[in-house]
C-alpha cells in the first residue's frame, strides 16, 4: 500500500507540474503578437517593447512554442510588404505602411545581432530577419520618390526630403550589413548564405539608385575577394552572380556620363 500512495503521489506531481508548464507556456506566447494574423508596424513595435522592457525572449526557430511567432514575423503576407506591394492602393498608404514596420524590423535585427554576439545560437533568425528586412527596405526605396511627388505644396516639404535621406541612407547601411553578412561563413550556414544573396541580387535594382560609385567599386572588391577564397562551387557562382551585376550597373552608369559628357 505504502508503494502504491508514493506512485499515486509521484504520479499527481507529474501531472501538476506538467499543467503548470503548459499554463506557463501558454501565458508566455500571450505576450507575442499573435502567429495566426497577419502583423502590421504595431505588431513589431509591440514585440520589441516586449523584449526590452519585459525580458520576453526572443522567437526562435528551435523552440516549438515560438516557432510559429519567428515564421510569421517573416511572413511576406505581412501587412506591411503585401499592401506595400500592391499597386491598386494609393503611394501614400503604400509607403505608410512600409515605413512604420522597417523601424522595429530593424530593431529586432540589431537584437538578435547582439544575442548572437553573445554566443547565442541565433545565426539563422538573424540572417533570415535581414532577409526579410531588406526585402521591406527595398519596397520602401521604390516608393521614396513617388511618395516625395505627391508632396511638392507641401508647407513642410523640406522636412519630407531631409527624411527620406535618412531612409536611403539607412538602406545604403542595410545593403552593405547584408553582404558582410554574406562573408561570414563561420556564423552562418550555406542555406543561410544563399538566401542572403539572392535577397542581395533581389532587391539590387532598389539599392542600385542610392549607391555611389565608390560603393559600387568597394562591392565589387569585397566580393571578390570572398569569390577568391571560396572552395564551395553554388557558392562561388551565386558570389559571382552577384559581383557581376554589381560591376556591370556600374559600368553602365559610367558609360551614360561619358555621353553625357561628350554631348
Amino acid at each position: 500500500m505504502g508503494q502504491l500512495f508514493k506512485i499515486f503521489t509521484s504520479s499527481v506531481w507529474l501531472l501538476l507540474w506538467g499543467g503548470l508548464a503548459v499554463q506557463s507556456a501558454n501565458a508566455q506566447n500571450g505576450r507575442y503578437p499573435p502567429a495566426d494574423e497577419a502583423w502590421d508596424g504595431t505588431s513589431y513595435r509591440a514585440l520589441v517593447q516586449r523584449v526590452e522592457t519585459e525580458s520576453l525572449p526572443l522567437p526562435t526557430l528551435s523552440n516549438s512554442a515560438t516557432k510559429p511567432v519567428f515564421e510569421r514575423m517573416i511572413n511576406v503576407d505581412n501587412i506591411p510588404l503585401r499592401m506595400g506591394l500592391n499597386q491598386d492602393l494609393s503611394t501614400t498608404i503604400r509607403f505608410q505602411r512600409l515605413n512604420s514596420a522597417l523601424q522595429p524590423i530593424h530593431e529586432l535585427v540589431i537584437l538578435y545581432l547582439n544575442e548572437t554576439r553573445k554566443g547565442k545560437p541565433y545565426a539563422q533568425e538573424l540572417a533570415r530577419l535581414m532577409v526579410y528586412e531588406s526585402k521591406v527596405s527595398a519596397a520602401l526605396l521604390d516608393l521614396s520618390e513617388p511618395y516625395l511627388s505627391t508632396l511638392p505644396k507641401d508647407a513642410r516639404y523640406h522636412v519630407h526630403v531631409a527624411y527620406l535621406d535618412q531612409v536611403k541612407s539607412g538602406a545604403r547601411q542595410l545593403y552593405f550589413g547584408l553582404l558582410q553578412g554574406i562573408s561570414e561563413t563561420h556564423l552562418y550556414s550555406k542555406s543561410d548564405i544563399l538566401k542572403m544573396i539572392r535577397a542581395a541580387l533581389d532587391g539590387l535594382a532598389s539599392y542600385q539608385l542610392i549607391f555611389t560609385n565608390q560603393d559600387r567599386q568597394n562591392l565589387v572588391q569585397r566580393l571578390t575577394q570572398q569569390i577568391s577564397v571560396t572552395t564551395d562551387r553554388d557558392l562561388k557562382t551565386a558570389l559571382t552572380q552577384l559581383r557581376d551585376a554589381i560591376e556591370l550597373r556600374r559600368t553602365r552608369t559610367q558609360d551614360e556620363q561619358a555621353i553625357k559628357r561628350r554631348s
